[in-house]
């Protein structure tokens, strides 16, 4: 059988008869991918770590009639922070579930799958997971052609200014059927199910941390003081956006739920 190499992040694992798994695979060269890793499932395994989830490995392969092969297999990088804090890990699993749920098979997409190691580089060592979420949400958005308009009134198509300091601050909101923001004229939130309600705070960090590429994503670090509720708050209308596009929820936001839960 013909054999290749690929450098791919294992994101997502499907157990197979006794002793296989089920890899899906995304690489920079080839995009999303499936592959069947024969004997993986036993400790004594050589491919047993090199196929867990979120750890990027050097694949050998060779091409099946319906499945492609794992033959051998090179760990690069486990991102072996990420399993020593479940909040950590959870959101780095969503932001595999996330890529698997926005592509289809075999169209490489190099970006996206930088932003996917960057992802979960910065997840293992920031400060705040959930404003390396934020960034990570918006940046995959961006690169997929779906960025929500975060400047111009979906309504009146006037540029929306943030106002803060006053007594009365205006309201906002994120339409996700109208993939752009709403004007304190315009919003309907609390009345309209689909007008995600954004104070200028939350606004103004959803704005922000769309400015941060790729090359810089460093920077995000500086941003991890922001206040919690702007945070949340965000996470709430892009979590909503979201779901919209992808129409479905992700399981692994049913799991970082979860896990807030518990710490309550």
């Amino acid at each position: 059988m013909p054999s290749y190499n690929a450098t791919a992040i294992v994101i997502r694992r499907l157990n197979y008869s006794e002793t296989d798994k089920i890899l899906t695979l995304y690489s920079r060269e080839l995009g999303r991918f499936t592959a069947i890793a024969k004997g993986a499932r036993k400790t004594v395994s050589r491919l047993s770590g090199a196929t867990e989830l979120l750890t990027c490995t050097s694949f050998n392969l060779a091409t099946g009639k319906t499945m492609d092969v794992v033959t051998q297999t090179e760990v690069q990088e486990s991102f072996s922070a990420l399993r020593q804090d479940l909040i950590r890990l959870a959101h780095g699993l969503y932001f595999a579930d996330l890529v698997d749920h926005s592509v289809e098979d075999r169209e490489p997409n190099p970006i996206l799958y930088d932003l996917l190691i960057a992802g979960l580089h910065l997840v293992q060592s920031s400060p705040s997971p959930e404003m390396v979420a934020r960034w990570f949400e918006l940046q995959m958005l961006g690169d997929l052609g779906y960025l929500p308009n975060l400047y111009q009134c979906a309504v009146c198509h006037e540029d929306v200014a943030i106002v803060t300091n006053v007594d009365n601050p205006p309201k906002y909101a994120l339409s996700a059927s109208q993939g752009a923001i709403l004007c304190n004229l315009h919003t309907r939130a609390g009345h309209v199910d689909d007008h995600s309600v954004l104070t200028g705070e939350s606004l103004n960090l959803l704005r922000t941390l769309e400015q941060i590429p790729l090359a810089r994503c460093h920077n995000i670090v500086e941003l991890s003081a922001s206040g919690l509720h702007s945070i949340d708050q965000s996470g709430m209308a892009l979590r909503r956006y979201l779901r919209y596009r992808l129409e479905r929820e992700l399981k692994s936001l049913t799991f970082i739920d979860s896990l807030r839960h518990t710490q309550m």
